[in-house]
This record gives structure tokens, sequence and C-alpha cells, in this order.
């Protein structure tokens, strides 16, 4: 008789942040919950770990941590513990924490789980490494045989580091179409769908009921790429293929996140939500519009204003979309003409006048403008922060993060004092390792001040 290999059980962790402050604005792990869904789907055993869990009730009452504060539309700050400052930071003039959960709960969380035959870690930014090695560690002490592969954002963006330091047993970079062939490498067993995993299209509903418990908003995701290569954005690295999903399956993602997890607001991922949506996201919300939306849409990546027109501003009220972000970056349209001219200053004042005629407030709309770029200068960002408050909607300002890899990424290399090939934790946005004489840190401070807001990601 022949046996055939057991299907394997992989464990999948959301690691925590290590950063000055971190916020949850409809942040969720949806690259390793669609991983998740891939999996099941191919008949492997799937077990989740999320380490920037909000409502753990042990490390909500743990009394070295600082709780968790849930805020409106299903946001909320992280619990979060102090801890020691990494050297390179020590003279940086701000507590540094880990966000999520207490490192014994996560512990207790691994004893519980059959030994899993694999165990997934992810990532997201590069100077966040910190938290992902001491998630290694703590996995590697629960399960020393198992194999642990490290993928997401830092491990693409930086393997060598990652490889070097991490821990891990494999830094995964490969396109998500030989990941079957991986898993069958290293269990024997083959997965059932192994033809889908390349096809984006084709992918299941991302495994948003692994997430215990049920988080208060739902991400919905429509395509993945960008058209667009700003040398600032690593989009182009990371996804440099533009797929957009059918008017369906995006249905089906809203309506599951309404009816199975109970959600009433909904996070886009999308880094082009707008673009080339005529014949996939028109329909769901013209469809949702007619019924009465009774649901809320945000959209934190911010919208691309070329594609405000007056019909698409009043179909998003009508549909309920409530956080409306605007990529503006510049108000100098010279400057923007450089950074890849998407925008400039009249069609941006053109798609604020749309969406105030279409029934939004000032208090819905902010528009991000980045800060601190290799060659921008102080009062640039200043006369757009002018700009955008003299539209009526708040200017957020964005601090310039070197990321390995971009058009931009050469020229921050030449203007930072720092070694930030080295050493991911100089691309923290907040320290600003691009200081220069002609643009200080206490210049980004002063910017933050004139806006009249510090970021998120910045409150403490």
């Amino acid at each position: 008789m022949i046996h055939k290999p057991r299907p394997p059980l992989v464990l999948l962790v959301n690691p925590w942040i290590t950063d000055f402050a971190a916020h949850d604005l409809w942040a969720k792990p949806l690259g390793l919950l669609f991983l998740a869904s891939l999996l099941r789907e191919g008949g492997c055993g799937i077990a989740l770990i999320d380490c920037l869990e909000r409502e753990d009730p042990f490390t909500n009452s743990h009394p070295e941590v600082l709780a968790g504060r849930n805020k409106k539309f299903g946001t909320g700050k992280y619990p979060r513990m102090r801890i020691p400052k990494p050297q390179v930071y020590a003279d940086f003039p701000r507590r540094f924490h880990r966000h999520g959960l207490h490192p014994e709960s996560f512990r207790r969380k691994l004893s519980q789980i059959e030994k899993p035959d694999i165990v997934w870690i992810t990532s997201i930014m590069t100077y966040w490494y910190p938290g992902v090695f001491e998630t290694v560690r703590i996995v590697r002490d629960t399960f020393p045989s198992v194999p642990v592969w490290l993928g997401g954002i830092y491990a693409r963006l930086c393997p060598d580091h990652a490889t070097r330091w991490s821990g891990a047993d494999r830094i995964v970079t490969e396109d998500l179409s030989r990941i079957p062939g991986m898993i069958c490498d290293l269990c024997g067993f083959c997965l059932t769908n192994e033809r889908v995993w390349g096809d984006f299209s084709s992918w299941p509903l991302p495994a948003l009921d692994l997430l215990k418990p049920a988080p208060g908003y739902a991400p919905v995701l429509t395509g993945v790429g960008c058209p667009y290569r700003c040398p600032y954005c690593a989009s182009a690295l990371l996804q440099p293929k533009r797929e957009r999903l059918g008017s369906q399956p995006i249905m089906d993602q809203i309506r599951w996140g309404r009816h199975v997890l109970g959600a009433s607001d909904f996070a886009f991922y999308d880094d082009a939500l707008l673009l080339d949506a005529e014949h996939t996201l028109r329909p769901v919300l013209e469809s949702i519009a007619k019924e009465g939306p009774g649901i809320r849409f945000h959209v934190p990546n911010a919208l691309h204003v070329r594609a405000l027109s007056k019909k698409w501003c009043e179909l998003l009220h009508a549909s309920g979309f409530r956080t409306i972000r605007l990529g503006l970056e510049t108000a100098l349209d010279g400057r923007s003409l450089e950074w890849g001219g998407k925008v400039h200053s009249e069609m941006y004042l053109e798609a604020v006048e749309n969406l105030f005629a279409a029934g939004f407030s000032p208090d819905d709309i902010g528009t991000y403008l980045i800060c601190g770029l290799p060659g921008q200068r102080p009062e640039e960002v200043a006369r757009s922060v002018d700009f955008v408050r003299q539209s009526g909607v708040r200017p957020y300002i964005c601090e310039f993060s070197p990321i390995p890899g971009t058009p931009m990424w050469e020229r921050a290399l030449a203007v930072s004092a720092f070694d930030l090939a080295a050493e991911p934790l100089y691309h923290n946005n907040t320290f600003f390792a691009c200081r220069r004489p002609d643009f200080t840190l206490k210049d980004m401070v002063a910017l933050k001040a004139l806006a009249g807001n510090r970021n998120e990601k910045q409150q403490e």
C-alpha cells in the first residue's frame, strides 16, 4: 500500500512592531491571511498567531503593559511595553516600545498549538526587524526542530540582512507561484491548488476567520500593483505586475466581512484603488449605494486625485466612504513632475472641489505630503502645507523613509550621515536619517507643528 504524505501543519505568525510608536489604522496582515487561505485550500492544516492582537486579556491586564485603546471605525492603539532602545537610537529623544502581545502571552499561545511542520513569519517595515528577530527566537525556543521561514516586505527588501541576522532557516523572496513546490520539497506534500497560486484573480478570500477575536473592521483588496513608478515608493519592487479582481470577488469580500465577521468598517488596501476601476469596483459601489450602504469605507493608502471626477466622488459618498486620504506629496508642480508627475496642483484642487460638492466634509478628508526627501527644502513643504490648508482640508506630514532598491535610495545614501545600507533601523522615518544642514530634524519637527498634526504613527 502506498501511503500519501499527511498534510503539513503550517503555523503563520504576524510579529511584533518595535518602534517609537504605532497605531492600528486598519492594519491587518492581509498578505499573511491570503497565504493562509491558499495553504488551507491546498490541503494544509493552518494555525495563526497575531502578535499585534489588541484585545488579549493577559496582555492588557499585565502591569508591564500600557493597555491598548479602541478608537473610532475599528482603529486603535496597540498594547505596548517600553523596552530598551537599540544602540543606534541611544541619543534619540523618544521612548521605544514593543507593540502587541506580552511575550509570555505569545509563549502561552505557542504552547497550545500542536507541533507544526513549518513556521512562517511575515515582516513589514525594514526597521521593525527587532520584533521579527524576537519572534523567531521565541518560536525556536518552543519548536527547536521546526523549520522557520521568514517572508514579507523586510525579507524581500533586505534579504542579506535577514539571512545573516534573523535566525530563520529560509528567507522567502520567491514568487508566490513557487511556494507549493517549496512545501512539497520540504514535506513531500503536494498542494491540490498549485495552479491558482500565481493567478491573483483565482485566490480564495483571505482567512480573516483566523483572527481571534474578530476584528472590528475588515480589509478589502481589489487589485495589486500600481501603474506609477514614484522614486520613493517600493510598490513596483514588491508587486511589479498590475492585476485587478472582477466585481464579484470584490463584492464577495465585502459581503463575507459584513455577514460573517459582522464588520461595519472596511479599509481598502490598494495602492491605486480607483484607477482602471470602471468595470471592477464601480459596479460594486453602485450596488451598495442602491441598497443603502449601512457600512463605512476607508482609504488610508490614499486615492489618486486624477481619478476623482464628479461622478466618482458622488458614488464614493453614496456608497458609504467616510475616511478619504489624498496623495498629493507636494504642491510644487515642478517637484511633482520630478517625482513622476502623477498629480499637479490644479488637478488636486478640482478633486477637493468635487469631494465637497458630493457631500464630504473637511473632517472626512486629509492630504498626504511627503517631507524630507533628498533635494527637498523645508520651505517647499511649508508652501505645500499652506496650499492644502487653503484648499479646506487637513494636511498630513509623511516623513521620508529611505527604502532599499527604489530610485531614491542612492540619493538617500549620498546625503545621509548614517549607514543606511548596513543598518535598517536607520530607515525609520521618525528618526529621519536623511537629516542634513539644509533640512534638519528640527525643521521636520517644526513642519509637523505647522501642519497642525502629528501623524498616528508618532502619537504616544
